[in-house]
């Protein structure tokens, strides 16, 4: 029999512990959805305040990530209908050849007909493309032609500028791409859970008014009910201080955990962090733009030399 006793004891304890808190949030929300709350507990104007500038820089890192993230795709500058698998092809070919020439015994040759081609894979970017095309045609041409040797310098520069492009992505994706990511995936989630933890004491403190005020009106049932049941005088004022006692607990709670998301808010919008990735991005930007010019100066000199030697040569 105590066993039993214990065990329903146990079940009430988990009830009110748990289920309960949930019914009163959910009947109050439900309540202020229909209109039918009183004297809803109104948040601070510098707590809304924080919780709309929170809404805004979220919605900063989602705007920005929807673009920067490019920056992780090698290829977002490459022309889709651009194929160069021909000259994927030949290089491999080549490579296969040139170990096979290399091969001083059968197991060599069969090794290298067999294993894959040691060949580091082209980064595949616009300024790499042109740079591989630029090569490619520089040795269809005699070594002495000049259009060969300009060619050649533009391969040279291309290249330098599609590794600048390339360095630039990673220090991006680096300071900006996946700090603003953590961010969105760590403290924005966190002070979300905050936010919601503040609302879900509000529900409760309402609901413990809105039962405070039922009372006082004689149980807020249907007319004349009350009258039906003869209520003890003693267990009526213990409940009513009970109820008090637990709308300062409330109280108490909802203080604290509103605190507590006002801090995680402060926090969040203080951080320099997000400036610190904006200023990373420019900068690398600049450095790539930067070596560009230089890159595309050096060849534009070299190019509008061979072509005026090219105009003066003797015919």
């Amino acid at each position: 029999m105590d066993t039993l006793q214990g065990f329903g004891k146990s079940v009430s304890n988990t009830f009110n512990t748990s289920f309960t808190p949930f019914a009163a949030r959910t009947s109050q929300f439900v309540k202020e959805q229909l209109g039918q709350a009183d004297d809803k507990t109104q948040l601070p104007a510098d707590y809304r305040e924080l919780e709309a500038r929170v809404d805004a820089l979220y919605k900063v890192h989602q705007r920005m990530l929807s673009v920067t993230t490019q920056f992780g795709n090698e290829p977002y500058d490459y022309p889709p209908n651009l194929r160069e698998s021909i000259t994927d092809l030949s290089r491999n070919v080549t490579g296969r050849i040139q170990a096979l020439s290399n091969a001083a015994t059968p197991a060599e040759a069969q090794q290298a007909l067999v294993s894959p081609t040691q060949a580091p894979t082209e980064p595949k970017t616009f300024a790499h493309a042109i740079s591989r095309a630029a090569s490619a045609s520089s040795q269809l041409l005699p070594a002495s032609d000049p259009l060969s040797s300009g060619l050649e310098k533009l391969s040279t520069a291309s290249r330098q500028i599609g590794q600048a492009r390339l360095t630039q992505d990673q220090v991006i994706v680096g300071q900006l791409v996946k700090p603003w990511t953590t961010n969105l995936n760590i403290p924005f989630k966190n002070v979300a859970k905050l936010r919601q933890e503040v609302e879900n004491a509000r529900l409760l403190l309402d609901a413990a008014k809105t039962k405070q005020r039922q009372r006082e009106q004689g149980g807020g049932g249907a007319p004349g009910i009350g009258s039906l049941f003869k209520k003890n005088p003693a267990d009526e004022a213990a409940a009513d201080e009970q109820l008090r006692h637990e709308i300062e607990t409330l109280e108490d709670k909802f203080i604290v955990t509103m605190e507590e998301a006002v801090n995680a808010m402060n926090d969040l919008l203080n951080t320099p962090e997000p400036l610190r990735g904006l200023s990373a991005m420019v900068h690398a930007q600049l450095e790539y733009h930067q070596a560009a010019v230089d890159a595309l100066q050096d060849v534009t000199e070299s190019i509008n030399g061979l072509q005026r030697e090219q105009e003066t040569a003797p015919k």
